[in-house]
């Protein structure tokens, strides 16, 4: 196993996955080049996923013939790309989870709740900034305020991936009003991006 600096936690994991979802789950760790075999226990089965950085097991209950839950206490991962499709599984099926990610000196805790970012939090240094609430974006919400930009950006993008797999969502459905409401949460949240990113710039030319 080579040596990393990124390493993520995922605590409290509640994930509700249809067959499709795990389907496609699989399909993505495949993509990756991730190596998969499957453990047979009394009553659950787990999912060994292998790459040349280690191995994470993952035990998988099935309710019933259709539908299979994730459910864990703790689960650490040090492999980056199987943590990121980790953190979009959640998102796609609305599931929950805190995620502790450390990476570069600094520690991530972003808390998820159907599917959503809820909450992050910023840690270094031996010190804990709290980063509040995080709702669901509207076009009246409050800004952040006191917020590290890279943390605000990071929040916004991930709103976007999860809006544009709504949209397509919408599209599929030929929901004309949904559509045009995503549309517009869109617009406003890549302005707001764009103003980070160009603020962090600044910043960055003045150092």
């Amino acid at each position: 196993m080579k040596e990393s600096c990124f390493q993520a936690e995922f605590q409290d994991v509640f994930i509700e996955l249809p067959k499709p979802a795990l389907k496609s789950f699989i399909h993505k760790l495949l993509q990756a080049q991730f190596r998969i075999s499957w453990r047979h226990e009394k009553e659950t089965v787990e999912l060994v996923i292998k790459s040349q950085d280690g191995q994470v097991i993952i035990p998988i209950k099935r309710p019933d013939e259709n539908l299979t839950v994730i459910q864990l206490n703790e689960l650490c991962i040090w492999m980056e790309d199987l943590a990121i499709l980790l953190e979009e599984l959640i998102t796609e099926t609305k599931g929950r989870a805190i995620v502790k990610t450390a990476t570069g000196g600094w520690i991530y805790v972003s808390c998820f709740d159907k599917g959503k970012i809820v909450s992050v939090m910023k840690i270094g240094g031996g010190e804990k900034a709290e980063m509040g609430s995080y709702r669901t974006i509207k076009k009246n919400r409050s800004p952040m305020d006191g917020v590290d930009p890279e943390v605000k950006e990071y929040v916004v993008s991930t709103e976007i991936d999860y809006l544009l797999m709504e949209l397509v969502e919408a599209l599929e459905k030929r929901d004309i009003s949904e559509v045009n409401h995503i549309k517009q949460e869109l617009s406003y949240l890549s302005k707001e991006r764009e103003k980070l990113r160009m603020s962090m710039n600044g910043v960055a030319h003045r150092n």
